[in-house]
């Protein structure tokens, strides 16, 4: 396993490069989905727009205005705390390793003040630098008006997900769990309930579109596609760290002589969570002890986070097969919906959670939402195929240029 990239390296290059430490498999693994879920909400909102599904909306913004204060004040914290943490951290990258990168985060003696003091001046530079270039064009403050299309848009509702779905994440971790240490719980990179972040998101990211105009029910069948794609490399991240998303104890033999030992149970060594026994000579890295992960799993366990993210490329295939079919605004989500029941309840029945008495049945948090979610999934479809199928269904379409 890879607690971060500098494992990876090593393993694969045999390259020891320690400022690698600093990069979490997991964070990694969750950046990439955040960038694949953008790559198809980018796809996907140029076809409707060429098709005259989406339209653009006209904006106003004004140029010419000096630099503010508000502008003086971000860019030189921004810039201080990327000099002051980030400079730091390239230089000691084991401080942000383990127990102690709580304690290192928050702390004020751990820090490269120069670097912080001259990237806050570079910031505030950069920024005044720019107000400049605007102003020899634009002397006097001016409004003006642009139109602009939902695939410009696709950054800021990256970045507004990405937020609110770690902040969601978290949130149901914490409800969920009650853990003794909430602090450290709060900065650890493992301790992330995908539901949590999803729900979050979703309303997040709904106040935003309907802000800007956005077909909402657009949005919704294109983001399906985009967030199973998502989740399913995110679930790569919880694969290669190792951070206790893994399946029961399998001792099993394998139903296939093809199929890979690691692919049917693995032991996840080296995992990020510590889990298991101690790990001979830690796994051959020589410094794995730094960050204190050498642990392994006995007996291994299903490798569940590698059958989700199968699963979940499987189900954006057929979803995005059936985007141009389902020409009901919702229909194509509502499929999604089913889908994303069926796959998390199926997988929870061999992964590791904590399980609620609900009406005599023994269900894990995740198995309660996936039921609801499939069960309005069905009456959605159910409604919205009904309405497709009218004899006087037209799918509302606008001029290009509107």
């Amino acid at each position: 396993m890879y607690p971060n990239l500098r494992f990876a390296f090593y393993d694969i290059f045999g390259l020891d490069i320690p400022a690698l430490g600093l990069v979490q498999s997991y964070g990694f693994f969750l950046a990439l989905s955040f960038l694949a879920a953008a790559w198809w909400l980018g796809v996907e909102f140029r076809r409707r727009e060429k098709e005259g599904l989406m339209q653009g909306v006209e904006e106003t913004y004004t140029v010419g205005k000096p630099l503010s204060p508000i502008d003086i004040i971000w860019n030189a914290i921004l810039g201080f705390l990327l000099g002051f943490k980030g400079v730091y951290a390239l230089m000691n990258s084991t401080a942000f390793a383990g127990n102690d990168a709580k304690n290192n985060l928050l702390s004020l003696e751990h820090g490269n003040w120069l670097a912080g003091i001259g990237l806050a001046v570079a910031f505030v530079g950069w920024k005044y630098w720019e107000k400049q270039q605007e102003k020899k064009e634009y002397p006097e403050e001016k409004q003006l008006t642009r139109t602009v299309y939902p695939h410009q848009r696709i950054g800021d509702i990256v970045i507004i997900s990405a937020i609110s779905g770690v902040f969601g994440s978290k949130l149901f971790y914490l409800l969920e769990e009650q853990p003794e240490d909430w602090v450290n719980a709060l900065f650890s990179g493992s301790g992330l309930t995908v539901y949590g972040g999803l729900i979050t998101a979703f309303f997040v990211v709904s106040y935003y579109i309907r802000k800007k105009k956005i077909s909402y029910t657009d949005m919704l069948d294109t983001a399906g596609p985009a967030m199973i794609l998502a989740y399913g490399v995110g679930r790569l991240g919880c694969h290669f760290s190792g951070d206790g998303d893994w399946g029961d104890p399998n001792t099993a033999a394998k139903p296939f002589a093809w199929l890979p030992d690691w692919a049917w149970a693995y032991s996840y060594p080296n995992n990020v969570i510590n889990a298991g026994v101690a790990l001979p000579d830690c796994g051959g890295y020589p410094f794995a002890a730094e960050y204190g992960y050498c642990m392994q799993l006995v007996p291994p366990a299903y490798p569940t986070p590698v059958w989700e993210f199968l699963m979940g490329v499987i189900i954006f295939a057929i979803l995005a097969s059936l985007r141009r079919w389902a020409k009901q605004g919702g229909l194509l989500f509502a499929i999604y919906l089913i889908f994303n029941g069926m796959e998390r309840f199926a997988i929870e029945t061999i992964r590791v959670n904590g399980e609620y008495n609900i009406f005599g049945y023994m269900l894990t948090q995740a198995q309660v939402i996936a039921v609801i979610l499939f069960i309005i999934g069905i009456i959605l479809t159910a409604y919205f195929y009904y309405k497709q199928t009218r004899p006087d269904f037209k799918q509302i379409t606008h001029p290009k240029g509107d």
